[in-house]
């Protein structure tokens, strides 16, 4: 199967980051620091709160990172079987049902199961672009990819210099990642400022975006 070109994979790295930012910025206020995505947070979240004393909301964050960890198994298992788009379909219903449970009694509850699936889902759906190994859902593996590349480009300028000269996507993709997920950051904050009614709706265009471009892009034989 051969890579997909690099603006392709912007195209979705932009997509997938910016869902991933809104979703983590959204998460995060609505569960009162915890975070769909980012499992290294939560992980020292869920330390410092029961070295607090706090063992509800302790088990609380536990079982959000069980809820990740649990749906990433069987989104990969998905992943083996069937195709990408596939992932996106489920994204989309979580996304409904998530706003279905926003603003109710046992909000939080909710969100604590469908949110940290959502992520788990997006992650392991779409995790390649161009050759590059990139994870959408978080960007500090991605900042120290960019990071990485733009040192070996610096040092394969030097007068003798037998360092290889990396490509321009390993430095260009990951650092979009971040910027897509700042950007989706900044989008959820706008939501919340507007107080809009339904902040988990926004996001079904881009999912219904990525759906019909991977789609297109497995027809073509265009996917790693």
């Amino acid at each position: 199967m051969a890579s997909a070109p690099v603006l392709a994979s912007a195209r979705r790295i932009l997509l997938l980051g910016l869902l991933a930012g809104y979703i983590n910025a959204l998460s995060f206020i609505d569960l009162g620091g915890m975070f769909a995505g980012a499992m290294t947070g939560n992980t020292i979240h869920m330390d410092a709160t029961f070295a607090a004393g706090n063992w509800q909301h302790g088990l609380q964050v536990a079982e959000l990172i069980l809820v990740f960890f649990l749906t990433a198994i069987l989104a990969a298992c998905l992943r083996l079987i069937a195709q990408p788009v596939y992932g996106f379909v489920i994204m989309a219903v979580l996304l409904i049902i998530a706003q279905s449970v926003h603003g109710t009694l046992h909000q939080v509850r909710y969100e604590c199961l469908v949110l940290p699936a959502l992520m788990a889902v997006q992650g392991q759906t779409l995790a390649r672009f161009s050759g590059n190994a990139i994870q959408t859902v978080v960007i500090t593996s991605n900042l120290l990819k960019c990071a990485a590349a733009l040192a070996a480009w610096l040092m394969s300028c030097l007068p003798g210099s037998i360092t290889p000269r990396p490509s321009r996507s390993a430095i260009f993709l990951p650092g979009l990642s971040w910027v897509a997920f700042l950007l989706g950051a900044a989008t959820a904050s706008m939501a919340l400022s507007l107080n809009t009614s339904q902040p988990f709706l926004w996001p079904l265009p881009l999912v219904a975006l990525l759906g019909w471009d991977i789609s297109r892009a497995e027809r073509a034989n265009l996917l790693d």
